[in-house]
């Protein structure tokens, strides 16, 4: 399957809008913070305009996500690891479950890991 321009633009700019609400931060509050236009970021959320690669690396500091998170579902080799595998299983459950299993690993890690 080759990438289209297109597919770059809309998997990009879900996967930022996604980071973004589900941080429940504004397009403003961001978009302040990484010294970019509100318009800027809007465009980029809504498949219109990649933005240049400083923006993208500054916007995955703020959001604290990775690259490799944004680019994901465009790759057609992927190294399956334990890790990639729990990253899956995360993205898919609510912030609420989230925390229960940060707590569980917190539990594990000072009671078992010794």
């Amino acid at each position: 399957m080759l990438i289209t321009g297109n597919d770059v633009l809309q998997v990009l700019g879900n996967r930022l809008k996604k980071a973004r609400n589900e941080k429940n931060l504004t397009q403003d509050f961001v978009s302040e913070n990484v010294n970019i236009s509100t318009d800027l970021l809007r465009n980029i959320e809504n498949g219109r305009n990649i933005g240049s690669i400083p923006t993208l690396l500054n916007l995955c500091n703020f959001l604290e996500i990775t690259p490799d998170t944004l680019f994901e579902p465009l790759l057609t080799t992927q190294k399956a690891t334990l890790d990639t595998e729990l990253i899956k299983y995360i993205d898919s459950i609510s912030d609420k479950d989230k925390n229960t299993l940060k707590n569980i690993i917190i539990h594990i890690d000072k009671n078992y890991n010794k």
